[in-house]
């Protein structure tokens, strides 16, 4: 059943990036503006395009000359190579969501010990909102992804088995996730050390200086480059410069980040909390109060059925969430933040499943044990009070269960029929234009595509076409 329920949900949002590869449906504004295309894809694909003609920071793993930037270092390679347009990138982004995906399925497996879990886990993030549109763009995403949950996937190998080798490639791996961006510093340290308290006890200092080296590392080589190509003093003032206003809005004089701007008021503040919700709602498509709801009642149950979950739980809650309570202002602005936290919402989505599934299992069991005791001898009243227990119990999880589960299955369906949907009005209308031009004036040009579209009904952007170098080509 596990392989079977991964297979649909990750067919389902493979068929969807399929479906965005082609540059006509990549460019329908509903689903261009989900992962900000322009930002992840062209602006991507265009500074490494820059990068490979020659420019200061060419070969360096660095982004905005700030921020850790491996992914655009492999897109410049991939420009280098003879790449002009993201296609070959937007394939690789797709492959590596998806060895992301089986390393996550794996880690949960490893620390819940539950195929139930794992699989539905892993079928939700699937099928969130995040996955369905994130795939194939060539910023950060696949990177980070890949290489942070290929981290805890050797990490939890390690705890488990006490195989040096594996802890070892888990920071080299937590070295790539963080020498991609700064996401994943906080969550991943949290995540790893909270995991040694509970596998092996207080970690050591020397325990702690290991888990610590990674992101350290990523932290002064990124700063070395910076450094090395603006000098010491402006260098340092460039990484405070983003830091400061990543975190509380603040501008520091002479920055260089928006210097004129600011995106927090206090209105915004006082709404932060709601907009974490709302970032959690928007990547995993949920309603967050049944959501946190049915995770109350679960870790109610854990804390009675299995402790050990439980604070492997809060562990990844602690550490999936440290985004949201230090990066303030980036969390404000970007609408699509919320999958940085999947890494605990996910297996909380599993393990509210498995404790409902295991609940209705045992309430089943129960009322069968004392039905078929009745023959022999009148159950106790202690044993009917256990019954009553049980099924009070599957009734909430069940309840609860359903209450979060009914509006992600409609959100998703939604956003699934409306991708296909227009995907395939765009595609039709596409080619009949792209005839008619060839027809009439023998080149497609932006313009042309422009005046086509304006009768469609349809937000259409075959900028993003033009400006990635995807414009078709006559025959002859």
């Amino acid at each position: 059943m596990a392989a079977a329920l991964l297979a649909i949900a990750l067919g389902m949002a493979n068929y969807i990036a399929l479906l965005r590869l082609k540059p006509e449906v990549s460019a329908i504004a509903w689903i261009a503006d989900k992962p900000d295309y322009e930002s992840h894809l062209v602006n991507i694909n265009q500074r490494a395009l820059s990068r490979a003609r020659g420019a200061p920071d060419s070969f360096l793993p660095i982004y905005d000359v700030q921020n850790p930037g491996f992914f655009l270092l492999v897109a410049e390679l991939y420009a280098r190579a003879g790449a002009v347009t993201p296609l070959p990138l937007e394939i690789s982004s797709i492959v590596l969501f998806n060895l992301g995906a089986l390393f996550f399925f794996g880690w949960v497996y490893l620390l819940f010990s539950s195929l139930i879990t794992a699989a539905f886990a892993t079928a939700f993030l699937a099928l969130s909102q995040f996955f369905l549109f994130f795939p194939g763009v060539t910023h950060t995403m696949p990177y980070e992804f890949v290489f942070f949950n290929l981290t805890l996937l050797l990490y939890l190998g390690f705890l488990r088995s006490g195989y040096r080798a594996y802890f070892f490639g888990a920071l080299f791996a937590m070295f790539l996730t963080c020498m991609n961006y700064w996401f994943y510093y906080m969550s991943s340290w949290i995540i790893m050390v909270g995991l040694w308290w509970q596998y092996r006890g207080r970690p050591a200092i020397g325990d702690i200086a290991a888990i610590s080296a990674p992101p350290m590392a990523a932290l002064v080589f990124t700063a070395a480059m910076v450094m090395a190509l603006f000098g010491i003093w402006p260098g340092t003032m460039r990484l405070l410069d983003i830091l400061v206003a990543r975190t509380f809005d603040v501008r520091i004089p002479g920055g260089h980040w928006y210097p004129d701007q600011h995106f927090m008021d206090a209105q915004a503040w006082a709404a932060y909390p709601d907009t974490v919700m709302y970032r959690l709602q928007w990547a995993y498509s949920i309603d967050t109060f049944w959501f946190m709801a049915a995770a109350g009642c679960t870790f109610v149950l854990l804390g009675f059925r299995d402790r050990r979950a439980l604070v492997s739980a809060l562990i990844l809650l602690l550490g999936g969430t440290s985004w949201y309570y230090v990066m303030f202002q980036h969390t404000h602005i970007h609408h699509f933040v919320g999958q940085y936290s999947f890494m605990a919402i996910c297996p909380i989505f599993g393990l509210i499943v498995s404790e409902a599934l295991g609940s209705i299992w045992r309430a089943g069991g129960a009322l069968a044990s004392v039905q078929g005791s009745r023959a022999e001898a009148p159950p106790s009243s202690q044993r009917w009070q256990r019954v009553v227990l049980n099924m009070a119990v599957a009734a909430i999880m069940a309840g609860v269960g359903w209450k979060m589960i009914y509006p992600f299955a409609i959100r998703t369906y939604g956003l699934i029929h409306e991708t296909v949907r227009l995907s395939t009005i765009v595609e039709a209308r596409y080619q009949q234009a792209v005839q008619s031009i060839c027809r009439d004036k023998g080149e497609v040009t932006l313009p042309d595509l422009q005046a086509a579209s304006k009768d469609w009904g349809i937000e259409w952007r075959p900028s993003a076409i033009a400006n990635t170098n995807r414009l078709p080509r006559c025959a002859g």
